[in-house]
């Protein structure tokens, strides 16, 4: 059983970071900046991260992992067409993303700090990879399949940045021309 302590600590350094970083660039915010908000030490919060950028990956990973644990458990289920699963997942990463359309606004346009586009980028390309594996038959992936993983992945993330950062954000536009642009033999 994990310690109680060690979950508030957890949950207040989530909820710090996540409040500090809709209204502040996460490279403008220091250790000093999230121990404050959430009533810790530093030496706490390095017992768990390396920077505020680390925890910040961490805290919209773990929400889009979730999204990806859906996926999988629904084309697991198979009560639903192939390409209802996918719209369903494109549609609930938008809804994360408009949960925190202030982080990755302030985050996807800022050329000083690369977290937020790493953090899309790895989880589009590790769901991408493991759809391609688990959901669509080798002879219908055109090429090598890490490679095809990441250019879905790093597409929908540039369409997703320019979506973002517009005036006109949304989420279910958003969802709708992500799908429309995704390949005929994905599903």
């Amino acid at each position: 059983m994990v310690d109680a302590r060690i979950l508030n600590t957890a949950a207040a350094l989530k909820t710090a970071v996540l409040t500090l970083a809709a209204a502040t660039p996460i490279s403008r915010i220091t250790v000093s900046d999230v121990t404050r908000e959430a009533g810790i030490n530093r030496a706490t919060f390095y017992a768990h991260y390396a920077s505020p950028s680390a925890l910040l990956a961490n805290a919209l990973t773990s929400e889009l992992d979730e999204v990806r644990e859906a996926d999988t458990q629904l084309r697991l289920d198979g009560d639903l067409a192939a390409d209802l699963v996918t719209r369903k997942a494109i549609a609930d990463t938008a809804a994360h993303i408009d949960r925190h359309l202030a982080i990755y606004r302030l985050a996807l346009g800022d050329a000083t700090d690369g977290t937020i586009q790493h953090v899309l980028s790895s989880h589009l390309t590790v769901s991408s990879r493991q759809h391609l594996s688990e959901s669509v038959d080798p002879g219908d992936i055109p090429g090598d399949p890490d490679l095809v993983a990441a250019f879905v992945a790093n597409g929908l993330v540039g369409a997703i940045a320019v979506a973002v950062v517009s005036d006109h954000w949304d989420k279910d536009r958003v969802a709708d021309v992500l799908m429309a642009m995704m390949p005929d033999w994905w599903d």
